[in-house]
């Protein structure tokens, strides 16, 4: 039996331009959608722990960092309603999947989607992707030819801005960019 997503609870962590397409089609969807980003500004925020207990659907979406690894963690799982689903179409380190296994052999977690994971190839463990609970593609985000266009005039913009002695749009480090000293010289 398939589970209705009108009127379930959607869990978003991480606001950036994907986050914002998820939570756009879970409101168009009907579902409740709770967003999780210490990052961003201007939104109403609901705290981690509580996003992972009211959530029928989780969907990490961060930027994947030191601080993000394992995100996804047992701690996390164990404050996770039971019966909820993990979706992780984002970064496969975000996610501990000794304890996602763990979690769906317990009952804990009604199942998963994944299209990336911890392979060597960022595809989903074949382990994983095996388990009836578990539904695993291929992460194809950037293999289509509107995003192939989409992404190729973004580093055209990128360089851009770096020609022009600027950070490019969307750095996370732009603290640290030297570029603009490089060609200041």
């Amino acid at each position: 039996m398939g589970r209705e997503l009108r009127g379930s609870t959607l869990g978003v962590i991480g606001y950036g331009a994907i986050g914002k397409e998820v939570v756009r089609v879970g409101k168009a969807l009907g579902m409740r959608v709770l967003i999780h980003d210490p990052y961003v500004k201007g939104i109403e925020q609901t705290p981690f722990e509580e996003l992972l207990k009211e959530s029928d659907f989780v969907v990490p979406l961060a930027v994947a960092t030191a601080e993000t690894e394992n995100l996804m963690s047992a701690a996390a799982f164990a404050k996770m309603k039971k019966g909820a689903y993990l979706v992780n179409v984002s970064r496969g380190n975000l996610v501990d999947e000794a304890a996602l296994e763990a979690a769906l052999d317990s009952g804990h977690l009604a199942g998963c989607a994944m299209d990336v994971g911890r392979a060597p190839d960022q595809m989903p463990t074949p382990r994983l992707a095996a388990r009836a609970d578990v539904i695993a593609t291929p992460h194809t985000a950037g293999l289509t030819l509107p995003a192939i266009e989409h992404q190729s005039m973004e580093t055209v913009a990128q360089a851009g801005e770096i020609l022009r002695g600027r950070a490019p749009k969307g750095a996370v480090n732009t603290e640290r960019w030297k570029r603009k000293e490089l060609l200041n010289k």
